[in-house]
């Protein structure tokens, strides 16, 4: 979905109005500020990638009336609505934390046509699968190791590594 530019706080009302049930997120930058460049990539991927959310920008010098009316005075800010009820406040240029919000505000398997839940495998259950090693681990540990950052796995590897020497 392509991102709006915010002119005024009248435009604003007109695409909230028409969206009363969708969620609306507004990135408040500046041209000068090097962390809003830096997030705006990002911004921009989200917004492709989750295309049942309206993504808004607005300069806070070009619209200082929209950026008044939800009293931003940090850039970059994220502010989420659901309708015209605020919901979510990020400020600084938090991927993660963008990503987290959008996540749980919105319904990413119904703007990417893909199933939600846990499903099952074949001849399995939902509740627990059999990893690497071939013994049932729970599916929440599986998917804990696989969320992490892979050089949080190295550390954890090299950690392991040190306290079985340590204890040989």
């Amino acid at each position: 979905m392509s991102i709006t530019h915010l002119t005024s706080v009248s435009q604003l009302n007109g695409i909230l109005s028409k969206s009363k049930d969708k969620l609306s997120v507004i990135d408040f930058h500046a041209t000068w500020c090097g962390p809003c460049h830096a997030i705006a990539p990002t911004f921009e991927a989200l917004a492709k990638r989750y295309t049942t959310v309206n993504f808004l920008k607005c300069d806070v010098e070009a619209a200082r009336d929209v950026a008044s009316a939800y009293s931003v005075s940090a850039m970059p800010t994220f502010i989420f609505l659901k309708g015209n009820t605020q919901i979510q406040t990020i400020r600084g240029a938090d991927k993660a934390g963008l990503e987290d919000a959008l996540r749980r505000h919105s319904s990413l398997s119904a703007s990417t046509g893909a199933f939600s839940g846990e499903g099952q495998t074949l001849g399995g259950s939902s509740s627990s699968q059999p990893s690497a090693t071939g013994r049932n681990v729970p599916g929440a540990v599986e998917s804990v190791w696989s969320k992490l950052d892979p050089q949080a796995k190295v550390l954890l590897g090299l950690l392991a590594v040190y306290i079985f020497f340590w204890l040989v």
